[in-house]
């Protein structure tokens, strides 16, 4: 009788499971369009919120200002792309002789010097300005994380453009270059030297507060408003 107990007890077990197996594997129905007042608390979510959330000595601990003690903040004139693009009369040049080219350098490369023929403006930062930086990355993030109606918070990639202007620089103690954020505010876009570098959550008016950041020190070509970027 205790056999069969176990048994009996042992098949519902399994059915039990299959059962809920075969549930899941049901995938579940396509989210509906949101609604035009759904549409309004997903913004209210993705907006910028600051929280307390690491104190000055844990946003140090990110990289790389955990490695390099000296943070500038340049602005640089966006790359010709015309002038990368050389046309040659072959005709009149005998041959096997060599053909010059016109080779673009970008500005950023890493373990190199900053050409400062191309900077327009830079700040090295103290450690209050490198502090509020920190700040403003990584303590303002999304006012809410959680998904609404099955509907998830997905970071903005920003426009298809690319224009930088601006940038976080690294230095090392070298004065070389050895990390950067390099910043196309027109576009709200970011190129990162590692992959190991963040900007925190790109909640909605993320890239306007590190652009009044530049702004409130000193650096104002590539961080006027959206309508006018030479300035």
């Amino acid at each position: 009788m205790y056999r069969t107990k176990l048994t009996f007890i042992f098949c519902l077990l399994c059915f039990a499971c299959f059962a809920q197996k075969k549930k899941h594997s049901v995938p579940p129905p396509p989210l509906a369009p949101p609604t035009s007042a759904d549409y309004d608390i997903l913004v209210k979510r993705i907006a910028c919120m600051h929280r307390n959330k690491y104190s000055p000595a844990d946003r140090l601990k990110f990289f790389p200002f955990n490695r390099y003690k000296t943070v500038m903040l340049i602005s640089f004139e966006p790359p010709d792309i015309s002038a990368e693009i050389v046309y040659t009369d072959t005709s009149k040049i005998p041959i096997n002789a060599p053909v010059k080219e016109e080779v673009y350098h970008a500005l950023l490369e890493k373990k190199q010097k900053l050409d400062s023929a191309r900077i327009k403006e830079k700040k090295i930062l103290s450690a209050l300005e490198v502090d509020k930086l920190t700040n403003v990355l990584y303590n303002f993030g999304y006012t809410s994380t959680k998904s609404y109606k099955g509907y998830l918070l997905g970071e903005a990639g920003g426009y298809r453009c690319y224009n930088p202007r601006n940038a976080v620089v690294f230095l090392d103690e070298n004065g070389l270059i050895a990390e950067y954020i390099e910043i196309c505010f027109e576009c709200q876009r970011t190129e990162e030297s590692s992959e190991k570098i963040g900007i925190g959550e790109l909640c909605e008016n993320k890239f306007e507060l590190i652009r009044k950041y530049f702004r409130a020190t000193g650096i104002k070509y590539g961080t006027a408003n959206a309508h006018n970027f030479k300035s």
